[in-house]
């Protein structure tokens, strides 16, 4: 959309893309012709049919200049663009197209082989003997070290490296670089400022700290270049002068050839915009709480049909605004502790109000996208659209549908004609992802598909996974069902890297059991009466589990055995896919933003399974028995060798990695994911890059002690040294006076750097994630079983929360929970009880229920026919009490036959007025039966309708408890 935008600097970035790779490209007119005919089709998808392309070519083809063939040429460079850096896709030919321009960006490197041979020889001798003789940093050297060392960038980027102090944190206890994405010539006004991480050797570490701890004056692009060159051009390098583009595939050639680096990998870590980092988030202050309300609805929610939008009547966000009207910005933080800790209620028939205030809370609190403080009238500039929105209501359930929502925010966003208007409503669209409830709202068909493509990152390791699984489990609040759909959802987002919808639309039959391996599971991926894939195409996901969060896996199989094979896993039978995703994944989210931050949304998990295949699938094709980063316990449990085959058995068979074509590793992994191109991967679920080149052997060498004085900030000769090696290193306090004066400590960068953290200069890098999640897969296989039954009720008759008074019927006991995994039918049975008693709602039965439940007498249970029965006298106090009892939600399940023993002596008139005005409804049967004696009485018989011998058991039990505790 933005169809009013200006895109004349997309030509710009375009030519400047493929500068940077030193690759040619046509001249700004001739890109801005093929940009101009590109956009006369209107489009909000990123991707280009053969049509289209076709299309285009025939219309430059009729220029009867050479002209043509500079368009076609700049048609190959748009498209290059388009592909890399907005995610589009592509025809196949067009893509074939790529290898050759791939293969001139190869040439290009491998020109350089000769000198970079020699270059990199020549690194190798000159770093002993500057960490001996410790010279003053020079920018050059620096720029070297930088690129050998971390990562083959543009000196583009190393010129802004070195002019910020800050780009140094310790991410996950690793040492890392934040190197900021420069700012695209083509962006949305409101596109955050994207940000990459890299692994730093501890060497390139500690040059970083002393250069910045000198107070060096800024430099430029110009100033780092010529110092490189001056630098390389005397010993021992003797190299001549190049551009920048040319020392780039010089180092490139180094990555390529000394560390063995992919192609595809090469050109990921060479450029920063290629992938996006992000920032940890600590936990909610009060998660603990937090967590314990997952499962409370936060609506009210009579019945899923009468949720009807209506207009707004109270804008809760006007009183924050009023609240810091008169205060200083200072001050704003303690008003939003002290006086709106509490969010307002949400109402369920329009939620706009309430995601306002949100939106306005999180702009006090935190700023913009760019300033971290915000003036008043910024806010309020931000926020006035909501005078619009009074018109536009969005209800609950519509929030919770995916083309509902889509389809409202459309609608909004066409009413605003003005670009200064549709950036106030597109600032806040941006924002509905942050709310559990419009977390799936996809902001990306709201931004032209000429500009590149936004991203929210985020990643969870496997600890961080099970973590959540036990908190969901674990809750005394939701029903015991519902805990074990919700873990279930969050196991298939996270080791199926499944979307939203997936994970809502797979089937019983979707999903099977390996009958050899009750750890592996394949998923069916495809179109179901509920919707399609994203891609309109069918996939096999193949799971391999740990063996307790596979046991939860195969208990709700099993439970559900009995259950058409086109039922949803997830779920009653029957229930609606907004059901579903109200009850099942919607307290995930609430869960995963309780527990790590508030930014995390569903769709995460995704990035995260993507993230984790991606590592074991590398960990494979590099032969590395486990994963060398700093990772918690189920992480690295996760990327031994073991599991690692497991997971991509379906590919190997059997058979050696080296035995497979290793090239189609990442077709493989996209196939798994449903991406037709590693792009998208790569750009949309690989966040960051600081955990790639630790998979690459760049420094196995080992640490001599010159340069472990150099790293720990001590003199050249000092014995210091010594004392650090006794503490870290057994086999140095066991070696000779001789041996200890040749030793070398044989420890990988990332073995090193929790010693040098303690240490001057390292300790005080900056840590920008909590401390680290790490915990231990569960060795007993029923571990996650056990919690979750340990939080499940054998009593049926509990004290609701709410009410002290009431009672609530607990339905979903241990027993019936047992008789799920003995009787096939008992899930249909229990579905068929769920639908026809409130569903998700709370069976509650008051003080005065039970009271007149007394009132109405004995009742008489007969087990065969699953019928009670009793009989009262036909009055108005009786009618009350039946009202006040079987008009409850429990009793929608049955059926009611009233039987009128009628003295013939007597008015039979009143007696029918009673009936139809306190007992019978017209869904009820009425029969009258005339006595020639005795008194005129009402027989009453309440029919069990689902065929569940031990619900009806549960019934009686309930309705005998509620007596005795009346």
């Amino acid at each position: 959309m933005l169809e009013n935008m200006t895109l004349k600097s997309v030509s710009d970035e375009i030519i400047n893309s493929h500068s940077q790779q030193g690759l040619a490209c046509e001249n700004k007119e001739f890109i801005q012709y093929v940009i101009d005919l590109i956009n006369k089709t209107p489009r909000s998808d990123r991707s280009m049919t053969k049509a289209e392309l076709q299309s285009i070519k025939k219309t430059i083809t009729t220029i009867p200049t050479g002209k043509q063939r500079h368009l076609l040429r700049a048609v190959d460079n748009v498209l290059f663009y388009l592909h890399q850096h907005c995610a589009w896709q592509l025809p196949e030919p067009e893509l074939k197209r790529f290898h050759d321009t791939q293969l001139a960006w190869m040439q290009l490197i491998s020109l350089q082989a000769h000198d970079a041979s020699a270059l990199y020889q020549a690194y190798q001798k000159y770093k002993p003997i500057f960490v001996q003789d410790r010279p003053e940093p020079n920018i050059g050297f620096i720029a070297l070290a930088l690129s050998i060392e971390v990562a083959p960038l543009s000196l583009r980027y190393w010129a802004e490296v070195l002019n910020e102090p800050a780009s140094i944190e310790l991410f996950d206890n690793q040492l890392t670089l934040v190197v900021q994405h420069q700012t695209p010539a083509a962006r949305h006004p409101q596109q955050p400022s994207y940000f990459t991480r890299y692994a730093l050797t501890p060497f390139s570490c500690r040059l970083l700290i002393n250069y910045f701890n000198s107070e060096p004056d800024k430099i430029t692009l110009k100033t780092l270049h010529h110092a490189l060159d001056q630098w390389l051009s005397r010993a021992p390098f003797y190299l001549a002068s190049r551009n920048v583009a040319q020392w780039q595939h010089c180092f490139q050639q180094i990555w390529l050839v000394q560390y063995q680096f992919p192609c595809a990998l090469l050109l990921d870590i060479s450029q920063p915009h290629r992938h996006v980092a992000f920032v940890p988030q600590r936990p909610h202050p009060q998660y603990e709480q937090h967590i314990k309300q997952i499962y409370d609805q936060d609506w009210v929610a009579p019945a899923y049909h009468t949720f009807a939008a209506k207009k707004v009547e109270r804008w809760p966000h006007l009183a924050l605004i009023n609240a810091i009207k008169n205060k200083p910005s200072s001050q704003w933080q303690h008003l939003l502790n002290t006086h709106f800790s509490t969010p307002p209620p949400r109402s369920h028939d329009n939620i706009i109000a309430n995601v306002m205030y949100y939106f306005t809370y999180d702009l006090i609190q935190f700023g913009g996208v760019r300033a971290t403080s915000l003036q008043l009238d910024s806010i309020r500039k931000y926020t006035r659209i909501y005078h619009q929105l009074k018109d536009y209501p969005l209800s609950y359930i519509e929030a919770c549908d995916h083309e509902a929502l889509m389809d409202w925010a459309t609608e909004v966003y066409d009413h605003f004609d003005k670009d200064s208007e549709r950036w106030l409503v597109y600032n806040f669209l941006r924002f509905l992802p942050q709310v559990p409830v419009t977390e799936h709202f996809d902001i990306s068909q709201f931004s032209s598909p000429l500009l590149s493509a936004t991203v929210d990152p985020f990643c969870l390791s496997a600890d961080q996974c099970l973590v959540t699984i036990e908190a969901l489990v674990s809750q005394s609040t939701g029903s015991p069902l519902q805990r074990l759909f919700c873990a279930t959802a969050l196991i298939l987002g996270f080791y199926g890297a499944l979307r939203r919808g997936e994970v809502s639309r797979l089937r019983c039959q979707d999903i099977i059991g390996d009958v050899d391996n009750p750890h592996k599971f394949t998923l069916c991926i495809c179109k179901t009466a509920e919707g399609n894939t994203k891609n309109k195409q069918k996939r096999f996901v193949y799971l391999s589990l740990p063996a307790a969060i596979a046991k939860l896996i195969r208990i709700v199989i099993h439970n559900k055995r009995g259950c058409l094979p086109t039922t949803p896993l997830l779920g009653f039978n029957n229930e609606s896919m907004t059901s579903r995703q109200l009850h099942y994944l919607l307290p995930v989210t609430k869960a995963l933003k309780s527990l790590w931050g508030t930014n995390v949304r569903f769709h995460h998990l995704r990035h995260s399974g993507a993230h984790w295949l991606m590592q074991q699938g590398l960990q494979l094709a590099l032969a590395l028995t486990q994963s060398p980063l700093p990772l918690g316990k189920a992480t690295a449990a996760m990327l031994t060798e073991h599991r690692c085959r497991e997971r991509f058995d379906f590919w190997l068979e059997g058979r050696p990695f080296s035995h497979v074509n290793g090239g189609l590793l990442f077709d493989v992994i996209g196939d798994q994911l449903g991406h037709s191109h590693y792009a998208t991967t790569r750009w949309s679920y690989l966040h960051g890059i600081e955990w790639l080149t630790p998979l690459f052997s760049i420094n196995d060498n080992g640490y001599k002690q010159s340069e472990l004085r150099y790293l720990l900030g001590i003199g050249p000769l000092s014995n210091d040294v010594s004392r650090f090696l006794n503490a870290i290193a057994p086999d140095y306090r066991q070696a000779t006076t001789h041996q200890k004066q040749n030793y070398t400590l044989m420890l990988t960068a990332l073995e090193l750097t929790p010693h040098l953290l303690k240490k001057k200069g390292f300790k005080q890098l900056k840590s920008v994630t909590p401390q680290q999640t790490s915990v231990s897969e569960p060795n007993n296989e029923n571990h996650l079983l056990s919690l979750w039954l340990a939080h499940c009720n054998d009593d049926i008759v509990l004290t609701d929360s709410q009410q002290p008074t009431a009672r609530r019927y607990n339905y979903q006991s241990k027993e019936l929970l047992r008789s799920l995994n003995t009787d096939k039918q008992a899930f249909s049975a229990l579905s068929e009880f769920w639908a026809l008693s409130g569903r998700h709602q709370p069976i509650i039965f008051t003080k005065q229920q039970r009271q007149a439940l007394q009132q109405l007498g004995p009742m008489d249970f007969d087990f065969d026919t699953h019928t009670l029965s009793f009989t009262v006298r036909c009055n108005k106090d009786n009618g009350i009490y039946f009202q006040r009892v079987f008009r409850n939600p429990l009793f929608k399940c049955c059926q009611f036959d009233f039987a009128l023993q009628h003295n013939r002596k007597t008015r039979i008139n009143k007696n029918k007025v009673l009936i139809d005005k306190y007992f019978a409804t017209n869904k009820d049967t009425v029969s009258i039966h005339k006595l020639n004696t005795g008194s005129t009485q009402l027989n009453i018989t309440v029919r069990f309708i689902p065929q569940a011998p031990l619900l009806f058991q549960m019934l009686h039990d309930f309705l005998n408890a509620s007596l005795r505790n009346t």
